[in-house]
């Protein structure tokens, strides 16, 4: 799994700086790494990684607004590439994959910041992703709360 998220992060990095389509790098990318890890080419892996990559172009806005939100001293477009996309598959994971524990998800962007990124990634990276699992979490909790609430206490009467 690691291993495809740094396919998914090399795919969507080369696709914003470049003209190339995601999907497509992401293709190149497989084939490129079949001889060395052929696991990576095998269907569940490489249909796990395109529906990754899908998701994240997919939501893209509102994993922004997420972003804009947590770290408002920092605009989305002004941040470097590579932590922008970290960022977003991150949260991406964490809206979408609600079985994988938010600090394992939280220590995979971590880990990619530090391949990846500068340094002061890794932190950067964190923090973001601290308050945004939180403010999830928080949101997951109301909506449940929500749903659990007891009827009225007082029914409307029949007329």
């Amino acid at each position: 799994m690691r291993r495809m998220r740094y396919l998914v992060l090399e795919s969507l990095y080369e696709a914003e700086t470049s003209a190339h389509a995601a999907e497509a790098v992401l293709a190149r990318r497989l084939s490129e790494v079949r001889e060395e890890d052929p696991e990576l080419a095998t269907a569940g892996l490489a249909g796990f990684g395109r529906g990754v990559l899908r998701g994240v172009l997919q939501r893209r806005e509102e994993l922004d607004g997420h972003i804009r939100q947590a770290a408002v001293k920092y605009p989305v477009e002004s941040l470097a590439v590579v932590d922008r996309n970290i960022l977003r598959l991150a949260i991406w994971e964490l809206l979408a994959d609600t079985s994988a524990p938010v600090a394992a998800v939280v220590n995979e962007a971590v880990e990619l910041a530090h391949r990846y990124g500068g340094e002061s990634s890794p932190g950067f990276v964190n923090g973001v992703l601290r308050t945004v699992s939180t403010r999830i979490q928080a949101a997951r909790a109301a909506a449940g709360d929500a749903e659990e609430a007891p009827p009225s206490a007082h029914p409307q009467q029949e007329s």
